[in-house]
């Protein structure tokens, strides 16, 4: 976790392929070339010496995802660090990911999401990909990052025709009711946290059963799933949608039928369009927007411990971390640490947060005109 701790198992499947195929230390074939490790780690056992590339990368991944940290698993990424430095520039996406989970297992986050920036882009050889693959998903992990999954929940359905597929980004799947849907009966799709969104649309009914749409009822939003809003009335129309313009700050969507009627419901997909600055919290740290302020709503108050900033690379030092009390009002907690920012916010209750350059200046020293470049913004509630 980036405020430090105890870490957590990794439990991120590999195909064991990729990392079993590797040889095992008996029957592993010393190397042609300078065995650098041997060199630099004359105490070293037989075994480490011979151990191949895909070897050492095999076992780094068992230690670290055992719970190794400190010289344990130093140790281990030294020995890949050693074998794949033999093997050229072809490897050195490995190397980083391996120095990654290094600097992750000992708490220096700032270090690992610095070789993770490098990553980016970077061109894997085959034999590792699989690796580093597992290796980028145990940094989202140890980051606290995670990509929102939308969660449908709604009243029985026919068959195998399930709530999940209203959202399954599938039209030619349905979710499909067991009855006719009744006065107050509720379809509802959990976003998952609180997101901008910009556009919401609606398919219903299908090729075989044309008139089984929502004849009378409400599309609705809410950001606490207690407090709803009309988006807009539904009379029997097949596809639905509405458009926002500036993005609305929604977690919750609800279809809820304000009559009874003959026909059962079909659902084929509800679609949300997010506005631009969801990319701050979508649990993908190789998205981003550049701007002046990168703002992250809460939807309600919570008591926050820590906020992480993870912004691109060169990113220097001083755009101010902000969080916003419950009468709108912004107060600094931090400042913009460079490429990897942890701050603590001491309990402060907000329901906003947002890193922005301060007011009253062209920018900060080595900002350029289109401002920082924020990837994520992880809120870390007071427990």
């Amino acid at each position: 976790m980036p405020s430090g701790g105890r870490r957590r198992r990794v439990a991120v499947p590999l195909v064991a392929a990729a990392l079993a195929a590797a040889p095992t230390a008996a029957h592993a074939q010393p190397s042609t070339r300078p065995d650098p490790f041997a060199t630099a780690q004359t105490k070293g056992t037989r075994v480490e010496r011979e151990i191949s590339g895909a070897g050492a990368v095999a076992r780094f991944w068992a230690d670290y995802s055992a719970g190794a940290t400190g010289d344990a698993i130093r140790k281990s990424a030294a020995i890949v660090d050693a074998r794949l430095r033999a093997q050229g520039t072809a490897a050195d996406p490995v190397r980083r990911a391996v120095r990654m989970l290094a600097a992750h297992a000992t708490g220096d986050h700032r270090r690992a999401w610095c070789e993770r920036l490098s990553l980016d882009g970077a061109r894997v050889p085959a034999e590792h990909a699989e690796f580093v693959t597992a290796a980028l998903a145990a940094s989202d992990q140890a980051l606290g990052l995670a990509r929102p999954v939308p969660v449908p929940t709604a009243p029985g359905a026919y068959t195998d025709h399930l709530a999940a597929r209203m959202a399954d980004g599938d039209t030619r799947t349905f979710y499909w009711s067991d009855g006719a849907p009744t006065t107050g009966q509720q379809y509802v799709l959990d976003l998952g946290r609180v997101r901008p969104v910009e556009r919401v649309a609606v398919a219903m009914g299908t090729a075989q059963r044309p008139l089984d749409v929502l004849r009378s009822g409400v599309l609705e939003g809410s950001v606490d799933g207690v407090t709803w809003t009309t988006v807009r009335r539904l009379t029997g129309h097949a596809t639905v949608a509405a458009d926002f313009g500036a993005a609305r700050d929604l977690r919750y969507l609800r279809l809820r039928a304000t009559a009874g009627q003959r026909h059962w419901l079909a659902v084929r997909e509800i679609t949300v369009r997010p506005g631009p600055a969801d990319v701050y919290t979508d649990g993908d740290p190789t998205t981003g927007l550049r701007g002046r302020a990168a703002e992250v709503p809460l939807g309600t108050a919570e008591a926050i411990d820590r906020i992480v900033v993870l912004a691109g690379p060169d990113t220097p030092a001083g755009a101010k971390v902000e969080v916003r009390d419950q009468a709108g009002g912004w107060h600094t907690v931090g400042r913009l640490g460079g490429e990897y920012t942890d701050v603590e916010a001491r309990g402060a209750v907000a329901d906003g947060v947002r890193v922005v350059l301060p007011v009253g200046q062209a920018g900060v020293r080595g900002v350029d005109s289109t401002g920082i470049d924020v990837r994520e913004i992880v809120v870390r509630p007071a427990e």
